[in-house]
């Protein structure tokens, strides 16, 4: 059985939520929305129903073009440019913006959220300040953040405990993983995502971390016995607007964005989830193992979680500890 990835996460999104401006559009002010995935992506299904609710709820005073493949602006250069208004809507990955600030960081910390609920509730969190600061800093307003499927573990033989992983070959793709591997004992083995695929079939890993629907798209069945659902992360998308873009809406028109983004969050997390889903299904009907780790190896992955979260918090500083303090509190 063959599926990609594109076709795994694409084709997501209800019938309902496919809302079309018609021809008949009135003259309104054009905006640029930068998309950072392919239109497969249900990020990007989800940014243009999230375009055409602000069309349709404005009477098309607002058309948003939405531009995929990162082809208006770099997802480095998304947030000066928004802040300069040479594009009014971006799309970016959290954690490719940590420099700017810790918070961004979070839900790419390995270990700290153990599903869609904790990482809502993380998200949650997390938001208040963020806004803030990407307001008063960057020049721009924060709608909404959807998140990927989330992380689990590939391996070719059965993991009962992080001993399993001792001297295997992982897969290296980010600096958690790298940092993954010290603390398994594994061998890293950087490789991109391009070259996954290649690699899984002349059987040069052992293991990697991500999502199902990368394992769908990587054919991973191919060497990969074992899909362990340990949720190590959920990475998030955020879509922000303009500061000075903003100011020039007239006050319907803010409502009408803040509604649309309100149901583009809300049916974004829907969807990543059955996105979770069903790449976990295609594994399976590829004679896959997929299963929840042990509670051994739950165990073990969080105590590595509150390690993960010290050496997080001896970076970002004091100031910034509160919201992990407070998640902690709340989740135990």
């Amino acid at each position: 059985m063959t599926v990609s990835r594109r076709t795994l996460i694409s084709g997501l999104a209800p019938a309902a939520l496919q809302l079309t401006a018609g021809a008949a559009w009135s003259k309104g002010r054009r905006l640029q929305l930068s998309a950072a995935y392919g239109d497969g992506i249900f990020h990007t299904q989800n940014l243009r129903n999230f375009a055409a609710r602000v069309g349709a709820d404005t009477q098309q005073a607002l058309e948003i073009d939405v531009v995929s493949n990162s082809a208006l602006k770099p997802m480095a250069q998304v947030l000066p440019a928004l802040k300069r208004n040479e594009i009014q809507f971006g799309e970016v990955l959290m954690s490719s913006y940590v420099d700017i600030h810790p918070l961004l960081a979070m839900d790419s910390l390995p270990f700290i959220v153990r599903g869609f609920d904790e990482a809502a509730h993380l998200w949650q969190l997390t938001r208040p300040v963020l806004q803030e600061f990407l307001l008063a800093q960057q020049g721009v307003r924060l709608l909404f953040a959807v998140p990927w499927p989330a992380q689990g573990l590939f391996c070719r033989r059965p993991v009962n405990s992080i001993v399993d992983l001792r001297g295997l070959r992982l897969r290296v793709q980010s600096d958690a993983t790298k940092r993954l591997a010290e603390l398994w004992g594994a061998q890293p083995v950087v490789l991109a995502a391009g070259d996954l695929g290649m690699v899984l079939e002349q059987g040069g890993i052992d293991a990697m971390v991500s999502s199902s629907a990368t394992g769908v798209d990587s054919q991973a069945w191919k060497t990969m016995k074992v899909f362990l659902d340990i949720k190590a992360w959920i990475p998030k998308n955020m879509l922000c607007v303009s500061e000075l873009a903003w100011k020039g809406f007239a006050e319907p028109e803010r409502q009408a964005i803040s509604r649309a983004a309100a149901l583009a969050e809300k049916e974004g997390w829907a969807l990543a989830q059955q996105a979770d889903e069903l790449g976990k299904k295609v594994l399976v009907d590829n004679k896959m193992s997929v299963a929840a780790p042990s509670a051994d190896l739950r165990r073990m992955l969080d105590l590595m979680g509150e390690r993960f979260g010290r050496e997080w918090v001896a970076k970002a500083g004091s100031s910034n500890m509160s919201v992990l303090m407070e998640y902690n509190k709340k989740r135990h």
